[in-house]
């Protein structure tokens, strides 16, 4: 299987840095990244409504690649790699999360 490599641009990616709060990328990964709602809100509050709209199109725009199953799909940035479907999944669950915490601000 073909491997894309996914870029994560700003301000998705300062988002990500915001909630780096468990460990470090370049340990952990994703678990390193905390997507509790609050976390993601204080982001959300201090980077204001425009950087919040911006960085739920480019989350969209990486869940879409990340859910097309004919690549495996690796984050140098997120420290993870797709090598198989439970991988995906871990992926996609830790990015709908974000997503739900990016939509609860951009709501607010």
């Amino acid at each position: 299987m073909a491997e894309v490599s996914v870029e994560m641009p700003s301000p998705l990616s300062e988002c990500i840095i915001f909630c780096e709060v468990e460990c470090v990328r370049g340990c952990c990964g994703i678990d390193a990244v905390s997507t509790d709602p609050a976390l993601i809100g204080a982001w959300c509050r201090q980077a204001g409504s425009d950087a919040v709209v911006e960085a739920r199109v480019q989350l969209a725009e990486l869940i879409e690649a990340i859910e097309d199953r004919s690549h495996a799909v690796t984050s140098t940035f997120l420290n993870h790699r797709t090598h198989d479907d439970a991988a995906r999944c871990e992926l996609l669950d830790f990015l709908a999360a974000f997503e739900t915490g990016l939509a609860a601000c951009d709501a607010a």
